[in-house]
């Protein structure tokens, strides 16, 4: 019978694949379609474990919205990320997703207001 608590078998090799993967997406600086750069070339993202979202602001409130599609049609049941952010212009945030982060399997559409930048670290 195994003690109450915090469980112990983890298994390194899991853990340590994901850490493995991890990348940083092309800097966008208005709305657009996330890509990653494979082979020199930009390239839609079409699934991906996103981890962590960095943004700087160009005026107060500033919002990056995810989207899980390919384009511009901004699905409401597709929004799979909305962060607010920003009291003043060049404030910078980032946002720190937790375990795997949010899975998107489609494509990750981003909507950006009042953003200088942005991007996303994760797997893909």
């Amino acid at each position: 019978m195994e003690p109450f608590g915090a469980p112990t078998n983890f298994k390194e090799k899991n853990m340590s694949s994901i850490s493995s993967k991890v990348r940083q997406s092309v800097v966008l600086a208005a709305d657009g379609q996330v890509q990653a750069l494979v082979a020199g070339s930009a390239a839609n993202i079409t699934k991906a474990n996103i981890m962590t979202i960095y943004g700087q602001a160009s005026a107060a409130d500033a919002e990056i919205k995810l989207y899980n599609e390919i384009g511009g049609a901004k699905t409401g049941s597709a929004l799979i990320f909305h962060g607010k952010f920003g009291t003043a212009a060049n404030e910078i945030m980032e946002f720190n997703l937790p375990g795997a982060g949010i899975y998107a399997n489609t494509g990750i559409y981003a909507d950006v207001t009042n953003c200088d930048f942005f991007y996303i670290v994760g797997t893909f």
